[in-house]
């Protein structure tokens, strides 16, 4: 009889003891939760935030792949040119397109894992990893109750996120301190595009070209650096508002932006100066490098006529650029005005030439 009491007595105090890790176990996990929300929560740029976030999430919980996924459209679209840029960045954010994202995810507002078919996931999943990873975990993030983005986690080891012997309940707390976060981070970030932007171009706006100018002019005196800006304009533009609209208008100077931002990201900056003039602006590089990327430019947009409806727009650019090293400019105005004004000289010199092959087209036309 006593020994069955003891035996008793032993059982219940194992019982006790696998409790008591069990609690210390959630502790441990509940802190590390804790510390990753504390590094997040006062973070204000979105790339910082998602360094941070991944970084933590590997570091706490020994993760080997963790990154975020954003949707490529509003109200997140405002991000892509900034975080793409960042090459710490590269395998920790992926922009992807919401309707991929809902066909992993469906309608559930859940954590899910995925151990087997990660073929299904393959759009959400950085190339670097596809062929690494054989388990994730993906937890939907949202901004006002619309699915914006994913959080994944993923390993090698298959059983690592198993649907069938892991809990996401913590995950899922997770991804909504996530979500708070990442809403906050956008929300300012968002007021600082808009403050920047041009709200029809997205380019970067006049007042941001004369600070950038400003700084760069001072760079480029004190290293010996050359630094060259190139004013465009759009031939015609007047006649075709007049005649298209002002829906074409405004499809054209977007369409411009958009070619000019393809030529100069990599090498500089762009902006929308007023009206349909654009200024480009590239450090360390001079006036003929510079020139080329207008030439180029001017080439693609002959060659490529917007389509508006049912026209063919044809569309063609004037340009003149200026440098520090070729100008000897005496500030950053001087070489602005010294590039304007060879501008409206290129303009004036090809005026029978060059605007004709527009001016015919919108003749045919009214």
């Amino acid at each position: 009889m006593n020994r069955l009491i003891l035996g008793g007595e032993a059982l219940r105090m194992h019982d006790i003891n696998e409790l008591i890790d069990n609690v210390r176990h959630n502790e441990e996990i509940a802190r590390k939760f804790f510390e990753i929300e504390r590094c997040i929560l006062s973070i204000g740029r979105c790339d910082q935030f998602v360094s941070t976030l991944t970084k933590e999430v590997q570091k706490q919980f020994s993760v080997p792949y963790v990154w975020v996924n954003l949707i490529n459209e509003a109200p997140l679209s405002h991000l892509i040119e900034s975080l793409e840029k960042m090459p710490d960045l590269r395998d920790r954010v992926l922009f992807t397109r919401r309707h991929s994202m809902i066909d992993i995810i469906k309608s559930s507002n859940k954590t899910v894992l995925v151990n087997t078919n990660l073929s299904q996931c393959r759009e959400i999943i950085p190339a670097v990893y596809r062929d690494i990873i054989s388990s994730v975990a993906i937890s939907p993030l949202t901004i006002d109750g619309e699915l914006v983005g994913l959080f994944c986690q993923a390993d090698s080891d298959s059983s690592r996120y198993d649907a069938k012997t892991k809990d996401t309940f913590l995950l899922d707390q997770l991804a909504i301190k996530i979500s708070i976060c990442l809403s906050n981070v956008t929300a300012r970030e968002k007021l600082e595009y808009l403050a920047t932007r041009d709200p029809l171009t997205g380019l970067l706006n006049r007042r941001q070209l004369e600070l950038m100018l400003d700084r760069e002019f001072a760079r480029s005196k004190m290293r010996e650096r050359d630094l060259t800006v190139v004013f465009i304009d759009c031939d015609a533009f007047k006649s075709i508002n007049d005649t298209l609209g002002h829906n074409c208008g405004d499809e054209v100077l977007e369409y411009i932006a958009k070619r000019l931002l393809k030529y100069v990201h990599k090498q500089g900056l762009a902006f929308r100066f007023a009206g349909d003039e654009f200024v480009f602006v590239m450090p360390g590089k001079n006036y003929d490098q510079a020139i080329l990327v207008a030439e180029s430019i001017q080439e693609y947009l002959q060659s490529n006529p917007l389509r508006y409806k049912s026209n063919l727009v044809p569309i063609t650019i004037s340009y003149g650029g200026a440098s520090v090293m070729s100008d000897s400019p005496s500030n950053y105005k001087h070489l602005l005005k010294v590039a304007d004004e060879r501008l409206y000289d290129y303009k004036n010199n090809r005026k029978r030439l060059v605007p004709t092959k527009v001016f015919k087209f919108l003749n045919r036309l009214r």
